[in-house]
């Protein structure tokens, strides 16, 4: 075990699962009621705080007898959550004023690509889930051995940057395109990194909080 790394990137992880828990804690200040948008949003924090907090214990526990089925539900958390992520992007769409988001086709290809990636996440980051040592920068944490990509999440991460940037167009709202212009470049150019999973969870934090503040933005006025 590599003790000269292991501590620090672990707290950092760590750390990483706190913000994110209070993030989540956060979105409930007002209460249960919300909008279907927040309610995906704070599904999408529970998994991101599970992930890093998993990972980041994973050099104290990782010879444990349970540590593996522990990982299980990062996997399904990001296969069942991260598709949704269209139909966010259609709901803000519609609230900017982008007419394209009310027209029949739109609708129905975000429904299709929604259940497509669903569908083709769950079979391959869950159904045929092999989890093996995925160890960087002294962190001794588990992983899919599978050589493919996660295709589902990067047509999902693609697909987002023109529907934000129609909303930024209708609306000058920005924070949304920038957001996801910045994990897609993030994941892309350093995901294959031993090191890219941190630029991956630093990315991530910000990708979350633009779309926090785009959900306020564009909430109902009902649910404010």
């Amino acid at each position: 075990m590599d003790t000269g790394w292991s501590y620090p990137i672990n707290y950092l992880l760590l750390f990483f699962a706190l913000l994110q828990f209070a993030l989540l804690v956060r979105t409930f200040s007002r209460g249960f009621s919300a909008p279907a948008t927040l309610w995906l949003l704070r599904f999408l924090l529970l998994g991101m705080c599970y992930d890093n907090l998993v990972q980041g214990s994973g050099n104290w526990f990782i010879d444990a007898p349970w540590y593996a089925a522990a990982n299980v539900p990062r996997f399904v958390l990001h296969a069942s959550v991260l598709p949704f992520l269209t139909l966010f992007g259609l709901s803000v769409m519609r609230a900017a004023g982008v007419a394209l988001a009310r027209k029949p086709m739109v609708v129905g290809f975000c429904w299709l690509f929604t259940l497509a990636a669903l569908g083709w996440g769950l079979y391959h980051e869950v159904y045929l889930l092999q989890l093996g040592p995925r160890p960087a920068l002294g962190v001794m944490k588990l992983g899919s051995v599978s050589s493919l990509p996660p295709v589902a999440t990067i047509l999902t991460s693609a697909l987002a940057l023109p529907i934000a940037a129609a909303v930024w167009k209708a609306s000058g709202w920005q924070w949304f395109f920038l957001g996801a212009l910045l994990i897609f470049v993030v994941n892309g150019a350093t995901g294959a990194r031993p090191w890219g999973f941190l630029a991956g969870n630093c990315a991530e934090l910000v990708f979350i909080v633009s779309l926090l503040a785009t959900e306020r933005r564009f909430r109902p006025a009902h649910h404010r």
